[in-house]
């Protein structure tokens, strides 16, 4: 296992970025469950090719990046409040998608997560 670190920061950097083609980047991530009210997690969760999940609008457009501008009684889905609850939405290669706490990852593209 490669044993360099990454800042959460930088992470979150680059789960926002896109690609050359205006697509949200591809990565690999490993996180722990946790579960407050059912008392339940510990589980190390790793996904492989996944990327952030995009906001559709009413008129069909996506929108990957949170930090664009738009009306908010434009959006088709509810606000999650990452900034608020420390989360993401990742979108796996099958159409799975998986919310994970931005504090629980512990790996991200063979790099350990440090804060």
């Amino acid at each position: 296992m490669n044993s360099s670190l990454i800042r959460l920061w930088d992470v979150l950097e680059i789960m926002e970025s896109m690609d050359g083609q205006g697509k949200p980047v591809r990565f690999q991530l490993k996180y722990v469950t946790a579960d407050k009210t059912k008392g339940t997690g510990g589980e190390i969760i790793e996904l492989k090719d996944a990327c952030k999940c995009s906001v559709r609008t009413k008129q069909g457009k996506e929108i990957f990046s949170a930090k664009q501008n738009f009306p908010t009684n434009d959006r088709v889905t509810k606000d999650p409040n990452h900034w608020v609850n420390s989360t993401r939405n990742c979108l796996l290669p099958n159409g799975q998608k998986r919310k994970l706490h931005i504090r629980l990852i512990i790996e991200f593209n063979n790099k350990k997560v440090c804060y």
